[in-house]
């Protein structure tokens, strides 16, 4: 064997070893699924891009095949790490290119990032600090250039047989042809309907790759614009009625303060540090079974869906920014002043992150919208990019914002906090206000709190004076009977480790997945005359569910069937929906990662349950034709 092929050999070797480990690794420790055919598919799938690699790299010279290799490693490294890392913050995976443009906002957590990682993610360096090891010892050269112009035609002749071979284990057939709708691995493979499926199917390389072409695809839907609004229509139109409950205009023209609360989670709520949520939760009525799924861009994704009651579309980077210019006829701001109400959105951060002014005041279409540039808070909008942000004071931005609508007739008011954001360390702006109150807490309960936690808990004693403050301002104004307060957490406490979350959360099923996304939600009402109103609610309802649910109460004109949420105190059993298919509700639970699933009723069955995620893949899907197509845009012209 002469010296080139046996460098080339090797090399060839290197790649496809590694991009196997990763796959492996990356399955064994994200997703609990596994089954022969795919195994086999992922390693003709390496096979195929380690020879294409090669194609490529023996074009050059010694010198940039060597750095074009260790490149070439480490970026599939930060691949898989990034991915497992997300993961662990998201509980699912993104789209690798779609999302690429957040690379700038990412660097804002770089810190929270690099502490996530652990020994795990360490394992997709040692490839790379193998080749190093192997090249410095002479084991590995990089001297594989073409010596004629056949070879190249080889490798890429080799490369295009074992691609087929690959495409062709996949199959078209789909797996349920008794359902309606049924995806095969084929429509998984083209369209990335399942994340979780295709990288189960085809490996994070191959999901990665079929991302990447997606952007040059073109649009080969057969469809006309007047053929696909029909179909949205007969969709419309084959939902069921939404029908009038017990709790129906229970709060009619009652004024309505909604506050989401930056990673308010169970374990926020506690006697001696936020003694005012506290009281509230116990006093009114806490709805226990309430969850807020986290996707892509975690706030504004649940900002999205309250307020519109339509889910993110996963194919875009930021749906706020994306469906600026959308028609939404059914926001809570429009609903409420077609009743006469003022209409105000109060936010203690600026737009960094989230193009909240434009979205609120043109698209949702609130009367006012307050950031924290227009509260005095910041004398001016950050540019850049910025590691350290200064999160400001809750009770301060409630101090500020009540002078503003405590004087209307009627009024609704929309609130996001920020007091209670990650990073928790001592150098957090609100938390460190807080430190001796939290300190004082540790000894009076001979306890020592972990880091992260002393910080998370800190930040949010900020929250808890604003919301005591809001409610005495309300009571020496004459309006707290007349007025509601609905606080709830945007997602969990994404900020702080899981293992630490379960060690100091007594609340939620330990170590559940899906229930680490169980957060509070909270309705306050002071009037006695509305009696039915009270206690604790087991109901089921999702941040999508928050707009129905709150039109249903204060009598508000919504068309239920034009959106995606429900009225979680209907007589329906309601359905918490996840972004990646997983869903739960009183009677079953399905894990998408895993594709188990657990039941608790006698009525359901697997069947049904596949049934249920195929009828949500099609709700799913309108959804997005909907955003898309900006299908409402003639209504308001």
């Amino acid at each position: 064997m002469n010296k080139n092929l046996r460098n080339t050999l090797f090399l060839f070797l290197i790649f496809f070893i590694t991009i196997t480990y990763y796959e492996l690794i990356f399955k064994m420790r994200i997703l609990t699924v596994h089954s022969e055919m795919a195994v086999f598919r992922i390693l003709l799938f390496t096979l195929s891009y380690s020879i294409l690699f090669m194609f490529f790299l023996k074009f050059f010279n010694r010198r940039t095949i060597k750095i074009l290799t260790y490149v070439g490693l480490s970026i599939i490294a930060f691949l898989y790490i990034n991915q497992e890392l997300y993961f662990s913050f998201f509980k699912g995976i993104f789209l690798t290119v779609s999302t690429a443009s957040d690379i700038g906002l990412g660097f804002s957590f770089l810190s929270k990032y690099t502490r996530s990682m652990n020994f795990g993610q360490l394992l997709y360096l040692v490839p790379i600090f193998l080749t190093v090891g192997l090249s410095k010892y002479k084991l590995i050269e990089f001297e594989i250039s073409y010596k004629n112009l056949k070879t190249p035609l080889y490798f890429l002749t080799g490369f295009v047989f074992l691609y087929f071979i690959s495409i062709n284990t996949i199959n078209e057939v789909p797996p349920h042809p008794e359902l309606e709708l049924s995806y095969s691995e084929m429509d998984i493979y083209t369209n990335l309907y399942d994340s979780q499926a295709a990288i189960k199917k085809f490996g994070l390389l191959t999901y990665s790759q079929r991302d990447f072409f997606n952007l040059f695809k073109l649009d080969n839907d057969p469809l006309t614009e007047d053929q696909r609004e029909d179909l949205i229509k007969a969709f419309f139109e084959s939902r069921s009625e939404h029908v009038n409950n017990a709790y129906t205009d229970q709060f009619e023209g009652k004024n309505l303060i909604l506050i989401t609360a930056e990673s308010l989670d169970t374990f926020a709520i506690n006697e001696q540090l936020t003694p005012n949520l506290w009281n509230l939760k116990e006093e009114y009525s806490y709805f226990e079974n309430y969850y807020s799924p986290l996707h892509y861009r975690s706030t504004a994704d649940t900002e999205f869906q309250v307020q519109t009651s339509y889910y993110p579309d996963k194919n875009v980077t930021l749906s706020m920014d994306a469906y600026m210019d959308n028609a939404f006829p059914y926001t809570l701001p429009k609903m409420f002043e077609e009743l006469g109400y003022e209409t105000f959105s109060f936010h203690n951060y600026t737009d960094y992150f989230y193009p909240r002014t434009e979205f609120h005041e043109e698209t949702l279409g609130y009367n006012y919208y307050f950031g924290a540039v227009d509260l005095g808070m910041f004398e001016k909008e950050p540019t850049g990019i910025v590691n350290n942000h200064e999160w400001q004071s809750d009770l301060e931005m409630m101090q500020i914002a009540i002078p503003y609508f405590i004087e209307e007739d009627q009024f609704f008011v929309n609130m996001l906090t920020v007091s209670g954001h990650l990073n928790y360390r001592d150098s957090h702006d609100v938390g460190i206000l807080h430190e001796d109150e939290v300190r004082q807490y540790e000894i009076d309960n001979d306890i020592s709190l972990d880091d992260e936690m002393f910080w998370y808990l800190a930040a949010n004693m900020e929250l808890d004076l604003a919301v005591g403050h809001l409610m005495d301002e309300l009571e020496k104004a004459g309006k707290l009977d007349d007025t509601i307060i609905v606080i709830f957490g945007d997602h969990y406490a994404y900020g702080i480790d899981d293992t630490v979350i379960w060690d100091y959360d007594d609340i939620k099923d330990n170590g559940d997945a899906m229930d680490l996304h169980n957060v509070p939600f909270i309705v306050v009402n002071t009037d006695e005359s509305i009696s039915i109103f009270e206690n604790n609610k087991d109901n089921y309802m999702g941040s999508i569910d928050i707009m129905p649910t709150i039109a249903n109460l204060f009598g508000l004109n919504l068309d239920y069937s034009k959106v995606f949420g429900h009225d979680a105190l209907s007589n329906n059993e309601n359905v918490v929906r996840f972004a990646d298919l997983s869903f739960v509700s009183e009677g079953f639970k399905y894990y998408s990662i895993s594709e188990e699933y657990e039941i608790y009723s006698g009525n359901v069955d697997g069947l049904y349950l596949l049934k249920l995620k195929e009828d949500y893949m099609i709700e799913y899907f309108n959804n997005i034709a909907i955003l898309q197509n900006d299908y409402f845009k003639e209504d308001e012209e």
